[in-house]
Formats: structure tokens, C-alpha cells, sequence
């Protein structure tokens, strides 16, 4: 097992998924790394007296070793399907995330555009170099990571920060094709 997500609705549900989840891997003889468990609590506004959750994970394995209680870190983002998520899930991060992919997709592509002008022969560049290509490339890689990711966003501004890095991004294919 490598990744595992546990939702709950209460501290104490939690706790009961967490611990049916160490008993399952006491059974398997696996182990949990508490070094790489985080939690995350989500609230409606954050504010001075949201209190941080209290789960913990018992490690009882191997049998050798004492039971010992562990406290779990809560990070202040957490990149969960792609997405980075905060505790109000304002989408901040999200958006700071999404435009970031986006100009890093822009560069592959680029360097693909480079690679394809001055590492072919003559013959197989002017096929593969066309504009045609490249913006085939630019909607797998970038258009269709953005767009799959806006319906997460919550304001204008977040929407109209992703609509300007694709926007860039596109004009700078269509720019390295001339």
C-alpha cells in the first residue's frame, strides 16, 4: 500500500479509521511511517481559536517494541489529487499550484519545440515543428490540466489568474513557432 486518504466528519471517527488501519497493518505485518502521516482539519473561516486536531497513531510493531503514541503533524497545505488544499479551503494555494504547473507544462514544451527544431533532420522537423503540433502538445499538457482543475476554484481572481497564465503560456508556443 502506498498512499491512503481517511475523511471523517468527527475527531473520533477519525481515530477509529486510524485505528482499524494500524490493526489491519499489525495483521499484514506492515507498518505505518509516522514520520510521512499528516492530518488535516478543514474549517468553515480559520480563526485564532480553531483548536489543532489531537489524532494519534499507536505503533505496536514489530511486537518487540513498546507501544508508543505519536503525535500526527498538520501541515498548513496539503496537495491532495493535484490540488494543494488549505485548512479553509480558499484555494489560494490551489491557484498559485495550477499556475505554476501551468508555466512549468509551458517550458516542457518548449524545450520539446527546441529540441524538435535543431535536433531533427530537415525532413522530419518541418512535419513534426508545425504550429499544429505544437498546439496539440499545449492543450494535452497545459489546457487540459487547467481546465480540468478550475471547477475547484471559488472567486473571479482565481479564475482570471489561471485565464492570464494560459493565455501567456499559449502566446509563447505560438511564439517559438515563427
Amino acid at each position: 500500500m502506498d498512499d491512503l486518504v481517511l475523511i471523517a466528519t468527527s475527531t473520533h471517527e477519525l481515530q477509529d479509521m486510524m485505528d482499524a488501519c494500524q490493526a489491519w497493518c499489525e495483521r499484514s505485518r506492515m507498518q505505518i511511517n509516522i514520520h510521512k502521516t499528516k492530518i488535516m482539519v478543514f474549517y468553515e473561516t480559520l480563526c485564532s481559536s480553531c483548536i489543532p486536531a489531537h489524532s494519534f497513531v499507536t505503533s505496536r510493531f514489530p511486537l518487540s517494541r513498546p507501544t508508543t503514541q505519536t503525535h500526527l503533524k498538520e501541515p498548513g497545505t496539503f496537495i491532495y489529487l493535484g490540488l494543494k488544499l488549505d485548512p479553509i479551503l480558499s484555494m489560494d494555494s490551489a491557484t498559485q499550484h495550477i499556475k505554476k504547473k501551468t508555466n512549468w507544462a509551458y517550458l516542457t514544451i518548449a524545450a520539446v519545440a527546441h529540441s524538435i527544431r535543431y535536433d531533427s533532420s530537415l525532413r522530419s522537423r518541418t512535419t513534426r515543428f508545425s504550429p499544429l503540433v505544437l498546439l496539440r502538445l499545449w492543450q494535452a499538457c497545459v489546457l487540459l490540466f487547467a481546465t480540468q482543475t478550475l471547477r475547484y476554484l471559488r472567486t473571479p481572481t482565481q479564475i482570471q489568474t489561471i485565464q492570464t497564465a494560459l493565455t501567456n503560456s499559449l502566446q509563447h508556443i505560438l511564439r517559438s513557432t515563427q
